[in-house]
């Protein structure tokens, strides 16, 4: 007896001390039969994220206070007046921009971004009402009410430039408290976007986990891979865009048709400007004849560097490859002036989409860093125009890029 009295008293000690509690989840299916799933709820005070599975951390975000199920919607009608907006992962506020080029009625509920640098670029150009650093260190509860919410967790956990890890990366799986935001807050749509190889991480099972979970969520979605030279920018910028309509919400969605017309860099080139810090020394450049049947003219080398994306020099005349945060790597040919050289940083804005007007009041290398991580105004744009087209002022065709 005391032997068992000893190992019910440890046992009983070890079980207060887990982070994770396994209980019956009530959930009304469809048909009307009510179901109990199991489930695991994670003891906050005790949670160590890092060593969490996958299927742990959506639990930690979809169970941990009252199921979605029982909550009454505060919105269930299609928004016809101004969006209230809210961001995490922020970055230079990409949507915001988007939504002022569009002239859509909005207000700007809350920011949340961790970056320094980024944090003041975006507080130079708007004016939140709340304003948040650290994802994680929220009480959600306390956010503003929004009925769009849009976040794209960092990518390096998914690119082919990183490690892969995925949802087993710390970055990666901030993902989660997006989630958790959109469960609490219950917006009408929300916009989800990172890089095309989070399709295929894992074998695709960490977007399938993903898929499940905003469906338990309630949230109906569509996924798609858009490049952003099709809608626009003079750029090969392949990214997945998820896009969530609340499933009370009786509202279609079509992904945005490409358009036409591809620009090419050229349009983004403004006579009269100084580039004359730009230029590129011309020893180690070999030409080369570019590929007829590529966006992206590639037309002579810097022989002495190692890798392919260093050593390239593209025309002016096609498309920029895809703009990274170490956007000064990126060299052309002018072909309007007849030199090589980089792009400025106003060149590389009106690429992205933000042109001459939008504020950076930051170091050069952080406004090539911020631009890198932001999502294309041109695609942004698009992407509105058919989730929300009920708010557009007007319908006449939008100017994308500030011509020469």
């Amino acid at each position: 007896m005391n032997r068992g009295t000893k190992n019910a008293g440890t046992n009983k000690g070890q079980r207060s001390k887990r982070a994770h509690i396994r209980v019956a989840h009530e959930r009304t299916m469809r048909s009307g039969k009510i179901v109990y799933i199991k489930a695991v709820i994670v003891n906050k005070e005790l949670l160590d994220f890092e060593k969490l599975s996958i299927k742990e951390r959506v639990k930690y975000c979809l169970y941990f206070s009252t199921p979605i199920n029982n909550v009454a919607y505060a919105n269930p009608k299609p928004i016809t007046q101004g969006l209230r907006v809210g961001t995490a992962f922020s970055g230079i506020g990409a949507p915001e921009w988007a939504l002022k080029q569009l002239g859509i009625e909005h207000t700007n509920e809350f920011m949340i971004e961790i970056d320094k640098n980024a944090r003041k670029t975006y507080l130079a150009n708007f004016t939140p009402k709340q304003t948040f650093e650290d994802i994680t260190k929220i009480n959600y509860n306390e956010l503003n009410d929004i009925d769009f919410f849009v976040f794209g967790s960092p990518c390096q956990s998914f690119s082919r430039q990183g490690k892969r890890r995925g949802l087993d990366d710390t970055r990666g799986s901030l993902i989660y408290f997006g989630l958790k935001i959109i469960q609490i807050k219950q917006p009408s749509y929300f916009l989800y976007e990172n890089v095309k190889d989070m399709l295929s991480q894992d074998e695709g099972q960490a977007f399938e986990t993903i898929k499940a979970a905003f469906d338990e969520l309630n949230y109906n979605i569509q996924y798609k891979v858009l490049n952003s030279k099709n809608y626009g920018s003079p750029q090969n910028r392949e990214r997945l865009f998820i896009v969530g309509i609340r499933k009370d919400i009786k509202q279609t969605f079509n992904f945005p048709q490409p358009l036409s017309y591809i620009p090419c860099v050229n349009e983004v080139i403004k006579e009269g400007e100084d580039y004359s810090k730009l230029l590129l020394k011309t020893t180690n450049i070999v030409p080369r004849q570019p590929n007829p049947k590529t966006d992206i003219k590639i037309v002579a080398e810097c022989s002495h560097l190692n890798y392919a994306s260093d050593k390239r020099i593209c025309s002016t005349n096609g498309i920029s490859p895809c703009l990274t945060k170490s956007g000064s790597k990126t060299r052309f040919f002018d072909a309007k002036h007849n030199v090589y050289r980089r792009l400025s940083e106003k060149e590389l804005s009106r690429i992205q989409g933000f042109g001459d007007e939008y504020v950076f009041p930051v170091a050069n290398t952080h406004v090539k860093n911020q631009l890198g991580n932001s999502i294309t105004i041109q695609v942004m744009k698009a992407l509105l125009k058919n989730l929300v087209p009920h708010l557009l002022l007007n319908t006449q065709e939008e100017t994308y890029i500030e011509a020469a």
